[in-house]
């Protein structure tokens, strides 16, 4: 099955500096071609996201509860279930709050955690793939 972004998730990201997501799809360990489609760049990553989320987690910070209250119940709790936790929240932002400590060890400045607020609906959405 294919995995495509909504045009209001393309939305979001759509104007985003072509450094930054080749930036963010280097932290995640995947290689731009040399001719970028920025959508499907942005597809791959989200992707991977799904996949860093499966086996590390996903770092959150204090910052994100905004963003996290305004995911609907079915987004949250695939976030949740992404993640390992219960779907509310709080108890999301404290498993990410843990995984973004973790991280600013290895990943100082991860673009993953810079615009995963972005990019929620398309990650939750392509978790229940």
């Amino acid at each position: 099955m294919s995995f495509f972004l909504t045009e209001t998730e393309w939305a979001l990201v759509q104007h985003l500096p072509e450094l930054e997501l080749v930036e963010l799809a280097a932290e995640l360990e995947l290689v731009p071609p040399a001719e970028i489609d920025r959508r499907t760049l942005v597809v791959d990553c989200v992707l991977r996201i799904v996949e860093v989320g499966r086996s590390e987690g996903l770092p959150f910070s204090k910052y994100d509860r905004e963003d996290l209250e305004s995911l609907s119940r079915d987004e949250l709790a695939a976030i949740a279930g992404l993640v390992g936790t219960r779907s509310s929240v709080s108890a999301v932002l404290s498993a990410g709050q843990k995984t973004y400590k973790a991280w600013e060890k290895t990943r100082p400045k991860s673009q993953v955690a810079l615009m995963l607020p972005l990019l929620l609906t398309a990650v939750a959405r392509a978790s229940r793939r």
